[in-house]
């Protein structure tokens, strides 16, 4: 017996979880491995698919169709391919876009985003190894919470990244739930975070236009040189003219 005779060949799904994740082959060659572990249909087959989410193939046209291609797909295939999809939500580090949006047309809103919510609350806001994952949960739990809910978002305000703090700013300029002037007012005078974070938390309250009375004397003293607040305590650019203002 020779010593090719103890080499196990490569499985179907192990040829073709190895195919549609290379980089630098041709779309039909990818997109036949697809066909094969959609065909397969096993939960190993989609924990493989799944990882097609995780390279960049060769061609920005093409890698992204063929995930947008993908993501039909696997809403084609249902509730079925719904433990792979958590899983790997819950699992990797980055490229979460396309499978939120597979999970989002799959489940129920509800299911959804109390999923979303678990995973993101699993990461802690000063974990500086989780970056990606996190913007990719605050990006779309913040088109899919209430405002009564954007509370789960205020601790990742204090994140360790700015890219996560930037993206919880935004989550709450759209959602504006009722303690929004507070926070972000409390990003405008804090230490611990970077001048762009507290000008785009300024530029957010000047867009939103709640007042903030109390909290502006407690404002990084630059961020005073160009807000200041208006007459019912909202804050306003200095360079606005066509608003009436004062320095109160």
């Amino acid at each position: 017996m020779g010593i090719l005779d103890f080499i196990k060949p490569k499985s179907a799904l192990e040829k073709a979880a190895q195919q549609v994740r290379e980089v630098y082959a041709q779309p039909d060659y990818r997109r036949t491995a697809m066909e094969k572990l959609l065909e397969i249909g096993s939960t190993e087959a989609y924990d493989a698919l799944l990882r097609r989410f995780t390279v960049n193939a060769n061609g920005q046209i093409a890698d992204e169709q063929e995930k947008k291609d993908l993501v039909d797909e696997l809403v084609g295939v249902g509730e079925a391919a719904v433990p792979s999809i958590e899983r790997f939500i819950r699992s990797e580090k980055k490229a979460l876009t396309f499978p939120i949006r597979a999970l989002l047309r799959i489940r129920s809103q509800d299911e959804a985003k109390a999923m979303l919510v678990s995973a993101l609350q699993q990461y802690e806001p000063l974990d500086h190894r989780i970056t990606q994952a996190k913007v990719a949960l605050v990006d779309a739990l913040g088109d899919l919470l209430t405002p009564g809910e954007a509370e789960v978002l205020v601790p990742y305000i204090d994140d360790h990244h700015d890219d996560v703090q930037a993206s919880v700013i935004e989550a709450l300029e759209r959602l504006s739930p009722k303690e929004v002037g507070t926070v972000l007012a409390r990003v405008c005078g804090s230490e611990l975070h970077s001048g762009r974070i507290k000008r785009h938390a300024a530029k957010t309250l000047v867009s939103l236009e709640v007042s903030i009375r109390p909290n502006y004397e407690s404002f990084d003293p630059e961020l005073k040189q160009e807000f200041l607040l208006g007459k019912k305590g909202q804050l306003v650019s200095r360079m606005t003219k066509s608003r009436p203002f004062d320095e109160s």
